[in-house]
C-alpha cells in the first residue's frame, strides 16, 4: 500500500489514479498529522510526501516528518526543486526526491523501486527474525545473564541427563525447558509439560503414569499417562517442589531405570523420556525440612540452570517491553520517557509482570503512544522510580549517562534522528545502532 500525503486535491486525485492503474493500493491525506496517523494505523509500504503541507507550508517542516515514517521508503515531492533541499531530504532519510510537476513515467519507476525495496526489507526482517529466534532459542535478551544462560543451554541440551531449572516466578523457566528440548537430539519428539501443583495429589499418579479401565471409580477406559505420551521426547515437570511425597517415591523409581506402573496394572512398563524439572522454591531448604526427598533432589539436580530476575537484565527490560507491545498492539509505540521508566523500575513479578503491564497500558493508551502515566496506572503506581546510586558499576553508570544524553537530545530535536546525531557528534547510523541496542526504537 502507498500513502500519498499532499494538500492539493487535484494532484492527489490525478497521482492516486495513475498509481492505481499501475496496480497499487493508495491512501491519500492532506496534512502531516493525518499522514502520521494513517501511517501508524496502516503501516504502508511506501510514503509519497509533499514537503510543503499545512499547517506550516514549510519544506523544513516536511523534512522533519521523514523520520516518522521509518522504516518505509519515503519519496519526497516538492515544487521547490533545488539541490540543497534534495540533499537535506536524503540526509534526513528520504528514499528519493521528485520535483513537481511530477513526470508520470519517472513516478512509476521510482515507486516501483521503492515498493521493491520495501518488499526486500520485509523479507530481510523476516529472515533475521527467524535467525534471531533460532539463535536466542526464544530466550530474548542481550544482557550478560541471558547470554550466559543460552550458552549453558547449548552445553546441557545435547546430554540426556535430567535438568533442574531454578528461578523466581515469572522468569521464563518453561521457556528454558522448551529451549533445552528444541536444541536437543529429542527435538523431533514431544515436549509434554505438567504442572505438579495444579493436579490434585490423588490424580497426579494417574496423570503421569496412566491407568487401566476399572482401576478406580470413573476409570471407564485405559488411559495413557504423560510419561508414555512423552516417549522419545521431554517431560517437563513444572513446580516439582509441589509434588506430594508419595509421588516423589514413584518418580524416583522412574528416574532410576525408566520403568513405571500404571494405576491398576501388574506389569511394569518402560518409557524413554528426558526429565526437565523446574521450581521457584528453595529445594535444599525443603530437603532440610523433610518435605522433599533428598535422593530425588540429588537425582534431579544433575544439571542445574538458573533463570535471572528481570532486574538483573538491564537493557533487556525495554527490549522485552517493545516485543510485548508489538504483539499486543502493533499500531502503538512507547514514548521515550515511558521506555526510560520501564528500564528504571524494579519488577518483582519479573517478565510476567512486565508483559501484563505492557498489555494493560496498551489497552489504556489514548492515541498511538504509551505514556509514563499509562504504565504507572497499569502497575498500580503513580510516579517514575529512580535507580539507586549505590552498587552501580562504572560501566553501568557510563551506559546510563549515554542513554540519558540520547533521550534528552531526542526530546530537544523532536525525535529527529539526523539532528540528534549531529547534536551528539555521532553519525546517523551510529545513533540508530545505539538506540537499537538500548531498546529506544
Amino acid at each position: 500500500m502507498i500513502l500519498l500525503a499532499d494538500d492539493e486535491p487535484a494532484f492527489q486525485r490525478l497521482t492516486a489514479g495513475w498509481l492505481r492503474t499501475q496496480g497499487h493500493e493508495v491512501t491519500t491525506v492532506g496534512d502531516g498529522d493525518a499522514a502520521q496517523a494513517v501511517f501508524a494505523k496502516q503501516r504502508p509500504d511506501v510514503v509519497l510526501l509533499d514537503l510543503a503541507m499545512p499547517p506550516h507550508h514549510d519544506p523544513q517542516a516536511g523534512i522533519a516528518l521523514i523520520s516518522a515514517f521509518a522504516p518505509a521508503p519515503v519519496v519526497v515531492m516538492t515544487g521547490h526543486a533545488d539541490q540543497a533541499l534534495a540533499m537535506q531530504a536524503i540526509e534526513a532519510g528520504a528514499w528519493d526526491f521528485l520535483a513537481k510537476p511530477v513526470d508520470p513515467d519517472l513516478l512509476r519507476v521510482v515507486v516501483a523501486r521503492a515498493v521493491e525495496r520495501a518488499r526486500l526489507a520485509q523479507e530481510l526482517a523476516l529472515l533475521r527474525a527467524r535467525d534471531e529466534a533460532s539463535e536466542d532459542m526464544g530466550l530474548i535478551g542481550q544482557s550478560p545473564p541471558m547470554v550466559a544462560l543460552r550458552a549453558l543451554i547449548r552445553r546441557v541440551a545435547p546430554t540426556n541427563m535430567p535438568v533442574m531449572v531454578l528461578g523466581p516466578s515469572g522468569t521464563g523457566k518453561e521457556l528454558v525447558a522448551r529451549a533445552i528440548h528444541a536444541t536437543s537430539p529429542r527435538a523431533k519428539g514431544p515436549l509434554v509439560p505438567v504442572h505438579c501443583g495444579a493436579v490434585p495429589a490423588d490424580l497426579l499418579e494417574s496423570e503421569l503414569f496412566g491407568h487401566l479401565k476399572g482401576s478406580f471409580t470413573g476409570a471407564h477406559a485405559d488411559r495413557a499417562g504423560l510419561v508414555e505420551v512423552a516417549h522419545g521426547g521431554t517431560l517437563f515437570l513444572d513446580e516439582i517442589g509441589e509434588m506430594p511425597p508419595a509421588m516423589q517415591v514413584k518418580l524416583l523409581r522412574f528416574l532410576a531405570d525408566g520403568t513405571y506402573q500404571p494405576v491398576g496394572a501388574r506389569e511394569m512398563r518402560k518409557s524413554d523420556v528426558r526429565i526437565v524439572a523446574a521450581t521457584h522454591r528453595d529445594l535444599a531448604a525443603a530437603v532440610a525440612d523433610g518435605v522433599f526427598r533428598e535422593d530425588l533432589y540429588y537425582r534431579l539436580k544433575g544439571l542445574v540452570l538458573s533463570t535471572p530476575r528481570l532486574d538483573e537484565r538491564g537493557a533487556d527490560k525495554a527490549l522485552l517491553a517493545q516485543i510485548f507491545l508489538r504483539r499486543a498492539a502493533p499500531g502503538i509505540s512507547f514514548g521515550v520517557a515511558a521506555l526510560e521508566w520501564i528500564a528504571q523500575r524494579t519488577w518483582p513479578g519479573n517478565v510476567r509482570e512486565l508483559r501484563a503491564a505492557v498489555e494493560c497500558a496498551a489497552a489504556l493508551a489514548q492515541g498511538t503512544a504509551i505514556s509514563v502515566e499509562d504504565l504507572a496506572f497499569a502497575t498500580g503506581g503513580t510516579a517514575p522510580v529512580t535507580l539507586p546510586a549505590a552498587n552501580v558499576t562504572l560501566e553501568e553508570e557510563v551506559a546510563a549517562l549515554e542513554r540519558r544524553r540520547i533521550i534528552e537530545s531526542l526530546e530537544r530535536t523532536g525525535h529527529n534522528h539526523t539532528h540528534t546525531a549531529r547534536d551528539l557528534g555521532l553519525s546517523r547510523v551510529g545513533l540508530l545502532k545505539k538506540m537499537d541496542r538500548m531498546g529506544l526504537r
